[in-house]
């Protein structure tokens, strides 16, 4: 007995013991119908958010956007809206963007249907110093906006310029207004392993990205932004200058329908404004200007706006008639300079010059223009789709130029390519719609929208077909869906 109540009494003081300094153990011991909290069983306000789950806004970068930092695409899966885009891209109509980022030696180029998306990204070699050009020979590469003027096949030892070049248009009016110099500022290509910051000054991606490059690039018309570092905005974001811009663009159209050469000066910096043959160029324009339909308004088309720093550039289709069956006009970029908190106009084109260009944009089954360039552009077109359509592989092949490049596969390729497509596939059926050319003297534009069926492959998309003018007459000589 006397054992027991010992054995009660040690019992009594351990459990006293328990509920003193281990309350927790106590509880899960004394109170065994009570549910246990457990580890996944949080408070809301203390969850850790998984990385997955991070706003997109957030984010430094999106699924298609490569971050500098770990040099490789990020997987997570969000909304189109959340990507990021260059904010050096005000807006963009259509057509494609190349931007060079030279903290990060990337090159991008990006498009816009609907939303962006990125078609293109490489790695690619910039000046070695750091900073933007300033003089010949100080090995920097240039920050700006800039437009490729040609190309050069085969422009010296292919260890230093690979197989092709695309000159740009530096030292632009900006450069020079600004004491800025120096020439031959390129992008081309290296058979040579490819080094961070080592070219005198252009930009220099391994040969076989350059001829994937070359796909998008429009001579005269595709931008190429080369920042020190490109800033990352959603997709949503809209840049404090964009209706600035906007509303020059508004006041020039407006003057110029107006035909108000006068209002037009006053959107100019001073010093900059339209002189010489440039002015006879634009008021000949002006002296065209044709509005036959009420129900169309001489607005300007396929706008797109770029800025960088202090620098902008405009481009646009002025339209100067319009009528039931068609739009003319002329292909236009205004160049812009931000000088005590405000946007003035330093240069209304660059080569080609506005005298120099015009575009026709036509529908579907609406009337042919007269004019012989634009009719032999649209025989053309016709011909290649009809060829393609019926099987006739030699007349399709006789559509396109000798040098002809897509998907990095030249013409004897392409044309294997595409024989091996109809061989595999059955009821092909091809038709366009939405028909729009744009044309210089030697360089076009067609683009439309091309409804494609087979057994194999069902599809709608925007087509660009590239084509310039040969002895032989007008040829494709790029190709991109």
């Amino acid at each position: 007995m006397l054992i027991k109540k010992n054995v009660i009494v040690y019992c009594i003081i351990l459990l006293s013991f328990i509920f003193f300094y281990n309350p927790d153990k106590a509880h899960s011991i004394v109170s065994t119908d009570s549910e246990k909290t457990t580890d996944s069983i949080v408070s809301p306000d203390d969850e850790k958010v998984p990385d997955s789950a991070v706003s997109p806004d957030s984010q430094e970068t999106s699924d298609f956007i490569s971050s500098p930092d770990s040099g490789r695409i990020s997987n997570l899966a969000i909304s189109p809206n959340a990507r990021k885009i260059p904010d050096s891209i005000v807006s963009l109509s259509s057509g494609y963007i190349i931007v060079v980022d030279k903290k990060y030696q990337k090159i991008y180029v990006f498009h816009k249907e609907g939303t962006f998306s990125k078609v293109f990204e490489a790695t690619c070699s910039t000046g070695k110093n750091s900073g933007s050009k300033r003089v010949a020979g100080d090995a920097k590469t240039p920050n700006g906006i800039f437009f490729t003027t040609k190309i050069l096949r085969n422009p010296g030892p292919p260890e230093i310029y690979g197989s092709m070049a695309f000159p740009l248009d530096y030292p632009t009016i900006s450069d020079k207004r600004a004491g800025r110099n120096g020439n031959n500022i390129w992008i081309h290509g290296t058979t040579k392993s490819l080094l961070p910051k080592q070219s005198n000054g252009c930009v220099v991606l391994h040969d076989s990205d350059l001829k994937h490059l070359a796909n998008f690039i429009y001579l005269n018309r595709t931008p190429v932004v080369i920042s020190e570092s490109i800033k990352w905005v959603p997709q949503s974001y809209v840049l404090p200058s964009r209706n600035e811009l906007e509303k020059i663009l508004i006041s020039w159209n407006k003057a110029f329908i107006e035909k108000d050469l006068k209002k037009i000066d006053s959107l100019y910096m001073q010093g900059s404004e339209i002189k010489g043959k440039r002015r006879e160029d634009l008021h000949n324009k002006i002296k065209q200007l044709k509005f036959s339909n009420k129900h169309f308004a001489l607005q300007p088309r396929d706008i797109s706006i770029l800025q960088e720093d202090n620098n902008a550039v405009i481009i646009f289709d002025q339209i100067f008639a319009a009528n039931d069956s068609q739009f003319q006009g002329f292909y236009n970029k205004l160049i812009l300079e931000k000088a005590n908190n405000k946007w003035y106009v330093v240069d209304d084109a660059t080569t080609p010059r506005v005298s120099s260009k015009s575009i026709a944009w036509v529908k579907n089954e609406q009337k042919e223009t007269n004019h012989n360039g634009q009719k032999e552009m649209r025989n053309l077109v016709t011909k290649w789709l009809t060829s393609w359509r019926s099987g006739d592989m030699e007349t399709y092949r006789n559509c396109y130029a000798s040098d002809f490049k897509s998907r990095e596969m030249d013409l004897d390729a392409w044309i294997s390519h595409k024989s091996d497509v109809r061989q595999n596939s059955k009821n092909i059926k091809i038709s366009i719609d939405n028909l729009q050319i744009s044309a210089n003297e030697d360089m076009a534009t067609a683009m439309f929208t091309q409804h494609y069926s087979s057994s194999k492959l069902n599809s709608k998309g925007k087509k660009t077909l590239e084509l310039k003018k040969t002895d032989d007459g007008w040829k494709i000589y790029r190709e991109i869906m």
